[in-house]
């Protein structure tokens, strides 16, 4: 799996783009404790602790990696864990009303109610017993899971081009969620996993466009909140090429600019005036980006 994310996203800044994106709309790996009441996420710096700990032990130029080698350090098989696992326990529900489907239970009034964080509908929409978030390329679907429907061989799960459908293996009246998508997805790469008390299912989009809605019949979101960003490694090799060669171009002109003030004062001078005129009106260079090397200075 994680050498198909690597061919997909082509470079390792996308690769990790990935990896860290998993750990934001997964787990609590962004999540920083305000205080010992707190019971998820991590204290202050332990995060960058435990990263620069991984990095070094896979690097052959560090010394933590030498000495794990030659056995003159500790592996991290017997080494406690960086933070302390908890389980949250939710409220008990009563079996009648846990095993009844989720199609027939009332709407929820807000999103404050929620049992679901902003970051688990980014983009997308959050309703009482699921919830979904969109990038440009991929869409992602949480739904809780009844107490006792929170393992694999107990979940019938069908995942198509343009339907999704959970139900429970043993009671396939109990359904869990349903719905036909409002766009098609590519279904034969769909993944899904249980977290705790949730199942997840991740998949990519046919076409590269911004949903309005997950199922056909849910409400329409507001596309003017929609957080566009879109990282370079996602955008065409040739418009990264364009971008990669601006910044090196900017960088030397930078450089330049920089050699040229500490060098000879008079010359900044003369420099601080020509950027003045470069926009000037009846200016030759007005609209071109600054570049004083074309510039014959005297």
């Amino acid at each position: 799996m994680l050498m198909e994310i690597l061919q997909d996203r082509k470079t390792i800044t996308g690769f990790l783009d990935s990896i860290f994106g998993f750990l934001r709309r997964n787990t609590d790996f962004y999540h920083t404790k305000r205080d010992e009441s707190d019971k998820i996420g991590f204290p202050k710096g332990v995060r960058d602790q435990i990263l620069y700990g991984a990095m070094q032990r896979y690097d052959p130029d560090c010394l933590l990696q030498s000495l794990t080698a030659e056995g003159g350090a500790d592996d991290g098989e017997t080494a406690p864990p960086a933070v302390e696992e908890v389980v949250l326990e939710s409220e008990d529900v009563p079996q009648d009303e846990e095993m009844e489907p989720i199609e027939n239970q009332p709407p929820q009034k807000g999103k404050e109610q929620s049992k679901f964080s902003p970051s688990d509908y980014k983009n997308g929409d959050v309703f009482e017993s699921h919830c979904w978030s969109q990038t440009l390329k991929e869409v992602e679907v949480q739904a809780l899971l009844p107490k006792d429907h929170q393992t694999a061989k107990k979940l019938h799960i069908s995942i198509q081009a343009q339907h999704i459908k959970v139900s429970s293996k043993h009671s396939p009246e109990t359904v869990i969620l349903n719905g036909n998508l409002s766009q098609r997805i590519k279904h034969n790469e769909a993944v899904w996993t249980i977290d705790q008390n949730r199942l997840i299912i991740s998949c990519d989009k046919a076409k590269e466009l911004w949903w309005e809605r997950l199922f056909e019949g849910d409400p329409e979101i507001d596309a003017k909140k929609i957080e566009c960003e879109r990282y370079i490694d996602d955008l065409p090799e040739e418009t990264q090429a364009t971008i990669e060669k601006l910044r090196v171009q900017q960088l030397a002109a930078d450089k330049q600019q920089n050699e040229i003030q500490t060098s000879s004062p008079d010359q900044a001078i003369t420099l601080d005036r020509l950027k003045a005129a470069w926009d000037a009106e009846g200016s030759p260079f007005k609209g071109q980006p600054f570049d004083p090397s074309i510039v014959r200075m005297t």
